[in-house]
C-alpha cells in the first residue's frame, strides 16, 4: 500500500507518519501539483494550519482540486477534514476558544469504522469546527464540541477533526484511523 500524505503544516506530522503502515511519501502544498494521484492508494490530509481554510481557498487550490477530483481514498485529519468540507460546499466556523485535549466522542452513525463502539476516547487540538455539512456527507461522530468525524455517502473519503496520531496508548482514535486503512488494503 503507497500513501501519499500532504503535509498542512502538521506538528504531529512525524506521529502521522509512524502511524500509516507501509510505504509514504510526503508532499507539501507546493508539491501537489507536480504529483500525479494515480500513484497511491490512499491520499492522508495531515492537520496543521499555516492558513485559515475559510478565505484562503486560492492558496488551497491545488489541495482543493486533488480533494475534488482524485478518484483515490482520502482522510482528512482536522485541518484536513476542514479543506474536505470546504471544498465540497460545507461551512466552518471559529470555535470561541481552541478545543485541546482528549475527549469522548459519541459515535451517530454505525460505520464499520467504529468496530460497534458507541462512544470512542480521541484527542483533539483545533479551533475551527464544522458549521455545515456539504451535501452528501454523512455524521458519523459528534462531541459537545460538535461533528468530530464526517464520510461521503458513495465516495471512499472520510474527515475527522480529531487526531488519531496522538495518544495513542490513551485513545482510540488510531483504531478508528487502522480501521479505514485496513478496509482500503484489502
Amino acid at each position: 500500500m503507497k500513501t501519499l500524505l500532504i503535509d498542512n503544516g502538521s506538528t504531529l506530522l512525524t506521529k502521522l507518519e509512524k502511524l500509516i503502515p507501509g510505504e509514504k511519501i510526503v508532499a507539501s502544498l507546493e508539491d501537489i501539483s507536480s504529483l500525479s494521484d494515480n500513484n497511491y492508494n490512499l491520499i492522508v490530509l495531515s492537520g496543521g494550519g499555516r492558513y485559515i481554510v475559510t478565505g484562503n481557498e486560492n492558496i488551497l487550490r491545488p489541495e482543493m482540486g486533488l480533494v475534488q477530483s482524485t478518484q483515490v481514498p482520502i482522510i482528512g485529519i482536522c485541518y484536513g477534514c476542514e479543506v474536505i468540507v470546504d471544498t465540497f460546499g460545507g461551512t466552518l466556523e471559529e470555535m470561541p476558544r481552541k478545543e485541546k485535549g482528549i475527549i469522548e466522542v459519541e459515535i451517530i452513525y454505525p460505520d464499520p469504522i467504529f468496530d460497534g463502539k458507541n462512544i470512542v476516547r480521541v484527542y483533539e487540538s483545533h479551533q475551527w469546527r464544522i458549521k455545515s455539512l456539504p451535501k452528501d456527507f454523512i455524521v458519523l461522530a459528534k462531541s459537545s464540541h460538535g461533528i468530530e468525524a464526517i464520510r461521503h455517502s458513495f465516495l471512499p473519503i472520510y474527515g475527522f477533526q480529531f487526531h488519531p496520531e496522538n495518544f495513542v496508548d490513551k485513545t482510540e482514535g488510531s483504531e478508528v484511523f487502522l480501521k479505514i486503512f485496513n478496509s482500503i488494503a484489502k
